[in-house]
Formats: structure tokens, sequence, C-alpha cells
């Protein structure tokens, strides 16, 4: 097996796609991040190129532990088999539960654990798979990164992800221009599977029709509800003390089957946004405190200087209110939004 060269530091998705093109395979990798489109692309990637055609069932193991902790008798047996005909035994354990903040701690368990990762054989490479990985855990970060290698992949920058949805629709001979792709990104939360969804949907529609050029109409029509930009446009009509047109933009949510305590909580989470970036005042500040992308951040900075801190505060706490009178009981989910509007509108 090619050997990997000792890593430090946290890789990104391309670097470990890159190493695995170059014939690079790592003993253990310790993985975690938000993208899981990405993650998952990955392990399927590694699999391809490392497990031989029809021997899956016996050269790759994946396994779940749920709500429970792996043992490292446990790992040791699942690692401690050769490959049959591949170039390695590939293992993925997904939430092993060594890096959460509930695991042991015990300086013998540790050192067990740290054991059982150094010993890893040079036929087997491990993949731990976690949801998220407590960096306090620096004894076994560390013993991973000394035999192998560190990747988190979180959400990809608007840059990255304009390029691949130009990429995959231009594959297709489609064109779209730069707003109908902020606003797929939008649409999407940036999150790369849904957008993997919505841009097939885009493609197989746009050759069914014979169709090379998307509009801000065909998005409208194919494409999931853009909550975030109605709220962004619900919070203008608050502030120009237009608590009609707000309630206007909810019943076309509710027409589109928005849950109501979605729209409630992306209110709430916008209006949050809007207080840090009265508060930051810049882009850049934006971008590097609340880790949203450029277009995001310019438009918050934007609309909270139509606000004072007073005012977004009060509206706020409306939404806190909000809430609290519909798990109380005192009204329902629509009227409460729809009271939640009149109030704010008058702030």
């Amino acid at each position: 097996m090619a050997k990997l060269e000792k890593t430090t530091g946290w890789k990104e998705y391309s670097n470990v796609i890159a190493s695995v093109k170059n014939g690079s395979i790592a003993r253990v990798y310790l993985v975690s991040g938000e993208e899981k489109f990405l993650i998952d692309n990955m392990i399927a990637f590694m699999k391809k190129t490392w497990i031989a055609p029809g021997a899956e069932s016996l050269d790759f193991y994946m396994k779940d532990m749920g709500s429970s902790d792996l043992s490292v008798e446990d790992f040791q047996s699942l690692v401690g088999s050769p490959a049959f005909i591949s170039r390695c035994r590939m293992t993925v354990i997904r939430n092993a539960g060594w890096w959460s903040p509930k695991s042991s701690s015990n300086p013998k368990e540790v050192e067990k654990m740290k054991a059982a990762i150094a010993a890893v054989p040079d036929f087997a490479t491990v993949v731990f798979l976690e949801d998220k990985v407590d960096k306090r855990k620096k004894q076994l970060i560390d013993v991973v990164s000394e035999n192998g290698m560190l990747v988190e992949i979180d959400t990809q920058s608007e840059e990255t992800l304009s390029t691949w949805i130009r990429s995959s629709l231009s594959r297709k001979n489609i064109t779209i221009s730069p707003d109908c792709v902020a606003s797929v990104i939008s649409r999407t939360d940036s999150s790369m599977r849904m957008i993997h969804n919505e841009t097939t949907k885009i493609v197989l529609y746009c050759e069914n029709q014979g169709i090379s050029r998307i509009d801000m109409n065909l998005l409208n029509k194919l494409c999931v509800p853009d909550v975030r930009a109605s709220v962004f446009n619900m919070t203008d009509a608050i502030g120009e003390k237009k608590p009609g047109r707000a309630i206007q933009i909810l019943n076309d949510l509710i027409l589109l089957k928005e849950p109501i305590p979605k729209i409630r909580l992306m209110l709430a989470r916008h209006i949050r946004h809007l207080i840090c970036a009265k508060e930051l005042g810049t882009e850049a500040k934006v971008i590097s405190s609340l880790k949203v992308h450029k277009f995001v951040a310019k438009n918050l900075v934007s609309q909270a200087r139509g606000f004072t801190m007073e005012e977004l505060e009060k509206i706020y706490f409306l939404c806190f209110e909000s809430d609290r009178w519909v798990k109380t009981g005192k009204m329902e989910d629509r009227m409460s939004m729809e009271v939640l509007l009149a109030a704010c509108g008058k702030v």
C-alpha cells in the first residue's frame, strides 16, 4: 500500500480526493463537518478506488454505533482482518463516540484508544465519521494526525457553490445568470445535497422542453421556495411599517406549504443576524462572525441600516413571545404569526 505522508492540521475535501487519486492511502481518517453530501461522495470515491469490483461484501464494512460507544476491543476486531483481493480493507465507523465530550477521559482508556489507532495494520484503512469532533480531545486527534489524516468538510464558499452550479448546468449546455445562481444558493441554504437535487430537476425539465437559459421565472416555477428571500422581504415590509405586506408574504409562503414554525424560526434567526450586523457594521466582520456568504452579509448590513438597535431588539423579543403564545396554547400558529407581524409593524 502506498504510504501517506504524516499530516498536520485539518484537510478539506479536495485534499483527500487529490491524495486518493495520487494513490495514497492513510491507515486512519477522522472526518467531520456539516457538508454531508461531500462526505458521502468522498467515501464513495474511496470505496470505488480501493475496493475491487465484486469484493465489496468482503473488503468493505460500515458500522454505525448510534448512541453506543465503540469499545477498543470491538475496534480491534473490526480492523484486524486483511483484504481479500482489494488494495486494502476499508472500515467506516460512524459516531464511534471517542471524540465526543462524553467520551471517557480516564488516562488508561485514552491510552488504549491511542494505541489501537496507532496499531491499525498497513493492510487496513479506517474512516471515523463524526457529526462533531470535540477539539479538546487533543491526544486522540494527534494520534490520528500522526498516523493518517484529519478531515473537516463544512459548508462550501459562495464561489465554490456558484462554480459547481454553473458547471453542472453548462455540461448540459444550459446557462444561468449570476442572480439566479445566488437564488439557488439562497433557496437551498447552501446545502450541496439540495443544490444537486434542484439542478437535476432543472436539467431534466430543460432537456424535456428544449430550454437553454435559466431565468428567475423558471426558478420560481421549478425550485423550492426562496424562504430566506421571502423573510428578507418580510423584514423590509416591517421596516417600512407595512404589516399588511408582511402578512401577504406570510400567506404566500403558507400557500407554498412552508411550515409556519419554520417561517417563525427563520424570521427570528434573520433578526438575530441583523442585530449582529448592526453591531459589527461591515460585511467582512459579518462574514467572519456569522459564517455567511458574501451576498448574505451584504444584504444584512444594508437592511440593518434601516432599523435602530432598539427596534431590532424589540422585534426579536416579539418573535420569542410569538413562539411562547403557541407553546402555551394562547394562539394557534397562523394567528400568532399574523399578530407578530402586525406588532412588529408598530415597533
